[in-house]
């Protein structure tokens, strides 16, 4: 990318927690000093709505709602202008083939396991909320690329989902979850896992690479970087832009219109 690029481009962040969303912006910035030019980074706005919103949505499973949530940070995103949308909340990515939105939307898991096959990698581990560890968010994408995905056992999980529902959203980070998650990752290493995901946008604030057994993919590093590489991997425009408010379904091809009325009180 080049600094004409970038100040033709304008990332959109969809925050779930203010710690995740704040590392994906700083990230941002970080990695466009270091490829491209010093305070140079491309146009970025963030929208958050109150998190109590996404937790209420998430504990009653109700997926349809979390993806409104996500439709309509979205939309307000495209009216301040963004080419491309980001959402550094793995949890979040569950509702993602259920989101509106009129421009690209990045999936969390690609770039993850994109560098996990660039690699060379084929056991690895995922640590995150039990709805990441246990669910579709990166499995499928791992299994389609030839990747095993190998998870903690339950009571980790369960220990885990604790960690970062009641300590890392809240910006606690204590070095007795440090030297649990440490051990969870000892144990994967000796179970032949050669790399561990951080299926978690807070996970990197609590643990780096030097304090691990293995290698960890920072999930909010890559898709900061996938963010920033967008301009010159996206195909050609068709020449038909889209008018404002007409959304595609992310995962679909049916289109629709974002209807932003009363998501946040309803």
């Amino acid at each position: 990318m080049t600094t004409d690029d970038l100040r033709a481009f304008h990332v959109g962040i969809v925050a779930g927690t203010s710690e995740g969303a704040a590392l994906c912006y700083r990230t941002l910035c970080r990695k466009a000093d270091e490829a491209i030019e010093h305070n140079m980074h491309p146009e970025i706005t963030l929208h958050a709505l109150p998190l109590r919103l996404y937790l209420d949505a998430i504990d009653l499973d109700d997926w349809a709602r979390v993806a409104a949530l996500m439709s309509h940070s979205a939309a307000k995103l495209v009216r301040a202008g963004a080419d491309v949308i980001v959402c550094p909340n793995n949890t979040l990515h569950k509702a993602f083939d259920l989101v509106e939105s009129s421009v690209p939307w990045l999936h969390i898991a690609e770039p993850v396991v994109k560098e996990i096959a660039q690699r060379g990698w084929r056991r690895v581990g995922i640590l995150g909320t039990q709805i990441v560890m246990e669910g579709s968010i990166y499995s499928p994408r791992l299994e389609q690329s030839g990747i095993n995905a190998v998870i903690p056992r339950k009571d980790d999980r369960v220990r885990i989902q604790h960690i970062i529902r009641a300590e890392l959203i809240a910006g606690l980070f204590t070095a007795q979850s440090r030297r649990f998650l440490q051990k969870v990752i000892a144990e994967m290493a000796a179970d032949g896992v050669e790399a561990v995901i951080l299926g978690c946008t807070e996970l990197p604030l609590l643990l780096s690479d030097e304090q691990a057994a293995l290698p960890l993919l920072n999930s909010t590093s890559l898709l900061a970087q996938a963010a920033l590489d967008h301009p010159r991997e996206r195909p050609p425009s068709s020449g038909i832009p889209q008018e404002a408010g007409e959304a595609c379904t992310l995962g679909q091809t049916t289109t629709a219109l974002v209807d932003t009325t009363d998501v946040y009180w309803s």
